[in-house]
């Protein structure tokens, strides 16, 4: 049997984590930390695909676990903390966030590691555990395949403008989460250019927030006579709008980009605008149903995205609608139900349709 360092990382871990939430009782703590705190969660995902036929090469149907996640947040002094968190997805660990942040001229911060840049408030403001719907919208995949948004390594500062202003800026490599820069061989993605995010977040009264994300990152390569070296942009507002009298949650954004055509090697720029906007009503009961695993909360969320990823052509783009119920068991348990829809604008493309479950529990 192979021998990989990173299953012995991540069991070694579990292990020792484990012990040290075991042994508070004995007030036993850790050596470099004023306070550890830990949390986990559990997801299995069940997807129906009625576009597969029973006899198709490929399975139309089945359960996966999503995610295995366990998390550990460190505080060591009133300025300095930290927090690691490992996943097991599908049996293949990786290492999601490993950050550090210190605390400067009050509500400022400095933070350095592997975690999500400021883009796109779905996809940095709400953790999986947490989405309005099963999955991030297509918008937010767009964007990441793009290398746009998601989890970087580098370094951030931050802080407040006022009393509902803050600020944030990013600069990382720009390649995408475990790729070091240091020496590596270079490809479209790990290369001397890096990355570089600013972001402003506002509140407007108690219900609206607002934000708007810029975006840089330098692509592909330089290697003696060959250059394809070149940016891919994008300006990225968004809203959450959240009316908790009314039990609703909206939330959305919008992306307005474009792909060098140094990078590419086309004659052109490619320029794409992707959207999303995602809704949720959320409704708890008198009390919690015995006969139903102590159920007391339901919701319906719907949202709809539309991705354009080249604006001078035709008939390239494609509209998703997903909607579904929720239920909820307490504050860290529920089941989600989506179905999701595909809506190519290309001639002769049939629309796809996949039922989603997913049964989430927060630890």
């Amino acid at each position: 049997m192979q021998f990989s360092w990173t299953k012995f990382t991540v069991i070694g871990y579990l292990f020792f984590s484990i012990f040290f939430n075991v042994m508070a009782d004995e007030n036993i703590t850790a050596k470099n930390a004023k306070s550890w705190t830990m949390t986990g969660r559990v997801q299995i995902q069940h997807v129906y695909d009625s576009d597969l036929d029973s006899d198709a090469a490929k399975t139309n149907n089945g359960f996966r676990m999503r995610r295995v996640r366990l998390q550990t947040k460190a505080k060591m002094n009133q300025w300095v903390s930290g927090k690691l968190q490992f996943e097991v997805r599908d049996n293949k660990p990786t290492l999601k966030d490993a950050e550090g942040k210190i605390k400067l001229f009050g509500e400022g911060y400095f933070r350095f590691g592997q975690f999500k840049v400021p883009v796109w408030r779905e996809e940095f403001k709400r953790s999986s555990g947490k989405l309005l719907l099963v999955e991030r919208s297509e918008a937010a995949g767009f964007l990441e395949e793009a290398m746009l948004s998601g989890r970087q390594i580098g370094v951030e500062v931050g802080g407040e403008i006022g009393e509902n202003v803050d600020f944030a800026v990013n600069y990382s490599n720009g390649s995408g989460a475990g790729n070091r820069e240091d020496g590596r061989t270079k490809n479209d993605a790990i290369n001397n250019g890096k990355m570089i995010v600013a972001r402003l977040d506002g509140k407007v009264g108690k219900s609206l927030k607002i934000g708007v994300s810029a975006v840089s990152n330098s692509l592909g390569s330089k290697v003696g006579t060959v250059d394809n070296t070149g940016t891919v942009s994008t300006i990225a507002p968004d809203f959450g709008l959240y009316l908790k009298d009314a039990g609703l949650d909206i939330e959305g954004g919008a992306a307005f980009g474009k792909l060098s055509k140094d990078f590419l090697e086309s004659v052109d720029d490619v320029n794409f605008l992707v959207f999303d906007v995602t809704g949720r009503w959320h409704k708890k009961l008198e009390k919690a149903s015995e006969s139903f695993g102590g159920m007391d909360a339901v919701s319906l969320a719907a949202g709809f995205s539309r991705i354009d990823p080249n604006s001078d052509v035709d008939n390239d783009e494609e509209s998703f609608f997903r909607f579904g119920p929720e239920f909820y068991f307490g504050k860290r348990a529920r089941i989600q139900v989506n179905g999701e829809i595909g809506i190519p604008s290309a001639d002769g493309v049939d629309n796809t349709f996949k039922v989603r479950s997913q049964l989430t529990l927060n630890l």
